[in-house]
This record gives structure tokens, sequence and C-alpha cells, in this order.
């Protein structure tokens, strides 16, 4: 049976420092805005745009136009 840390690379019985990286600084993330699905798709029924880029409007929710790319 395996355990989560059998797959990092060892050295003398010990894990070795910087063998395993979880990108460049893992667990700072900055939180920018939160909408439900059912938000999303309402946007894109609006619009009528089924590509729309729906990130660009997440933050505050506010949607000011339709997405031209």
């Amino acid at each position: 049976m395996f355990t989560r840390l059998d797959f990092l690379p060892y050295r003398e019985g010990k894990p070795l420092p910087g063998g395993f990286k979880l990108g460049i600084n893992p667990g700072l993330v900055k939180h920018e805005g939160t909408q439900s699905v059912l938000w999303g798709e309402e946007v894109r029924e609006r619009f009528n745009a089924p590509e729309l880029n729906l990130a660009r409007y997440i933050k505050d929710g506010t949607v000011t136009d339709a997405d031209n790319g």
C-alpha cells in the first residue's frame, strides 16, 4: 500500500528539499469574486452570446456590454 509521500524523491531516508513543488508560491490566492452558474447562464441568455467571456465580469457581477473579443 502506498502513502502520499511514496512518490517523493528521497536521499538517506528523507525527502529531498525542493524535490516536489506546487507552483511558484502555493497558497497565495487573492479572491476576486464569485458568481453562481445561474448568474452566468442568465448573462449569456440576456446578451445572446454563448461565447461570452464571463471571467471579465465575475468580480462585481456587472456586465456593461456584450463581449466583442
